[in-house]
């Protein structure tokens, strides 16, 4: 399991492959800092937030950066409590009107079904 703040992600990712990169290196537990390879994001405190993957490894198998940033940022959004007391790993969208189903009704990762997105690596 891996907990992020997503709001810090969002805020300092310009791009989704900042999002992606910053968030790789946490998983691999590796400092956040620049790289001639993968320019990283400095994100300090990353690590301290309540959003969570539940199986990042295989996420970050992934080709589609824009379709695991998708992933990552929906995730996030998922309450740990609901988690962790019932065992609930979707995001209810009836709770976030503002999730354009236009955007990722493609994306693979995800299970849009009964107005709950569903995350591939998760169940």
């Amino acid at each position: 399991m891996l907990f992020f703040n997503l709001k810090l992600l969002e805020d300092k990712a310009r791009t989704d492959i900042d999002l992606y990169n910053a968030l790789y290196n946490l998983y691999k537990n590796k400092t956040l800092k620049k790289s001639r390879l993968t320019k990283n994001l400095v994100i300090p405190n990353l690590g301290k937030g309540n959003s969570f993957l539940i199986n990042p490894g295989e996420l970050f198998k992934t080709i589609n950066i824009v379709y695991a940033s998708q992933y990552i940022k929906l995730a996030g959004r998922r309450s740990y409590m609901m988690y962790s007391n019932y065992g609930i790993t979707y995001l209810d969208m009836s709770y976030y009107p503002d999730i354009n189903l236009n955007i990722i009704k493609f994306n693979y990762l995800l299970n849009i079904t009964n107005n709950k997105i569903y995350f591939k690596f998760e169940g």
